[in-house]
């Protein structure tokens, strides 16, 4: 599992007396890396500047039936005053060429309010049927074309009739009012609102003065019957700390609703509505009975909703994103240079230096500086622990070997010179393309230095150090420091 640990980070040691390896290749990438992220910061700045400023979310979120709106926002939106107009038309998708606005065989009537003054009407016939007459036009609940219904019905309160006057009691469709090509229509326009994402005030915008939403309803001879669901927008404005604290503080909201048609669906009459009910049966003062034609309907639909939000992006946005990326790319530069390459040139280099500045021993004939003088390491004779064993140690030195060996070691090694190639390639290069004199260099180095730099080593080396000058004794078995250092001695107390 060692092997696959990328998370632990080894001890960090200066080399070459910096506190970092410091090479030109390193200069080099990392220039290369100032200069990609600069043209970054250029790109993410120019996209900024030129795109939109606000980043949107929508999620549907379904409610049951038995779920109340608490919210009184909410609530009064989903069951707002409604603002619209009826057209009724024939033969067309065209308002303006096709409507029968002057054809006074179809009446368009608001149906509860018809409902109301026929179960009300004290001037029933002996038939039941309540009396329309001419004059009757101005009755609120006659429904002129064009004529907006505005701040008088709410949603879940109003619905539309088209009805058409018989020719007596026959009430089939005369035949100057038959469809000759498509259907009926009933264009309606009705006030909403738009959704404006990017608008730095607002998201939610109402449609400017005499400017509608336009819907268009077919319907056949035959009764239809339509259902226009009315669905809730709520759209929240996501801001910062410092913006939501003051504006909790002035009692701003941040939150803000509309309501629109978002559906319809559309059924055949069974037989219950062409014939009207007998709670609103009627005819004229001419005795011409009624039919529906189409049925229209409003309902506030809690089920569901629509919400948005949004949240504005920032300079500062910008910068954290080109500021992640960069530290990423950092990151993994930093890493595939360490594993690649650093790491196989510091230890060359570490054992280059000791050889050559601390030894004098030339690689290559390679020669720090030549007014160096050799590394010398004296014994001084009072390290000692007696006159007998002084004369017994310098008598059992041979100095013609140590002037030989001494002259091998100023001798150049004829070790050959890595390229930047061979510590590149050298996690690979035995597998890929076999033995090298050079690689086996670089994996002597990375050996050397394993050995000499590990923890253990290291503190060890430091204990018999520290040995050595508190009792000027040199390997002396009955000293020795598992038994002598106080640490070690107050380890073994634990």
């Amino acid at each position: 599992m060692r092997k696959i640990d990328f998370i632990s980070q080894g001890p960090q040691l200066s080399i070459f007396k910096e506190d970092a390896n410091k090479t030109n290749l390193g200069g080099f990438l990392y220039l290369i890396y100032i200069i990609v992220l600069i043209l970054l910061a250029i790109i993410y700045l120019f996209d900024y500047i030129s795109n939109e400023k606000y980043e949107y979310d929508y999620t549907l979120v379904k409610r049951t039936l038995d779920q109340e709106i608490e919210d009184e926002d909410m609530n009064s939106t989903l069951y707002s005053d409604l603002d619209c107009w009826f057209v009724l038309g024939k033969d067309g998708s065209n308002m303006e060429k096709n409507n029968i606005t002057g054809n006074e065989n179809f009446v368009m009537v608001d149906v509860p309010l018809l409902k109301n003054k026929a179960e009300t009407a004290k001037d029933r016939e002996e038939d039941g049927y309540l009396v329309i007459n001419k004059k009757d036009n101005d009755e609120e609940y006659i429904i002129k074309p064009g004529d907006n219904i505005e701040n008088k019905k709410k949603i879940g309160d109003f619905a539309l009739g088209v009805l058409y006057r018989c020719d007596g009691e026959n009430c089939n469709i005369r035949e100057e009012d038959k469809i000759n090509e498509t259907s009926y229509y009933l264009y309606m326009g009705y006030k909403g609102f738009k959704l404006d994402h990017q608008n730095p005030d607002k998201p939610i915008q109402p449609l400017p003065k005499n400017t509608y939403w336009f819907e268009t309803v077919q319907f056949l001879e035959n009764t239809n019957i339509v259902y226009f669901f009315w669905g809730l927008i709520q759209y929240d404005e996501e801001k910062g700390i410092f913006s939501k604290t003051y504006d909790n503080m002035v009692g701003n909201s941040n939150t803000y609703y509309a309501g629109n048609i978002k559906s319809k669906e559309t059924y055949t009459d069974d037989g219950h509505l062409r014939n009207l009910p007998n709670s609103m049966k009627i005819k004229d003062e001419n005795g011409n009975h009624f039919i529906m034609l189409l049925y229209l309907d409003f309902i506030p639909d809690p089920t569901n909703y629509e919400r948005y939000s949004r949240k504005k992006i920032s300079v500062l946005d910008v910068l954290a994103d080109v500021s992640a990326l960069a530290s990423t790319v950092l990151d993994l530069m930093a890493l595939a240079y360490g594993f690649l390459y650093s790491q196989n040139y510091d230890n060359y280099k570490i054992v280059e230096n000791i050889l050559m500045k601390k030894m004098n021993i030339s690689l290559n004939g390679r020669i720090e500086n030549e007014n160096d003088e050799k590394s010398k390491i004296e014994l001084k004779s009072d390290l000692l622990e007696g006159k007998e064993e002084k004369e017994n140690i310098i008598n059992s030195v041979n100095t013609e070997e140590e002037d030989e060996n001494q002259k091998k070691a100023s001798e150049n090694l004829n070790l050959p010179s890595p390229r930047f190639i061979d510590f590149l390639f050298h996690k690979l290069y035995f597998e890929c393309f076999g033995p090298s004199s050079r690689q086996a260099l670089i994996e002597s180095c990375n050996d050397i230095v394993a050995k000499y730099i590990t923890i253990e080593s290291i503190l060890y080396n430091q204990m018999k150090l520290e040995y050595l000058w508190k009792d000027y004794k040199w390997n002396n078995p009955q000293y020795e420091v598992k038994q002598k250092d106080d640490l070690i001695l107050d380890l073994r107390k634990k």
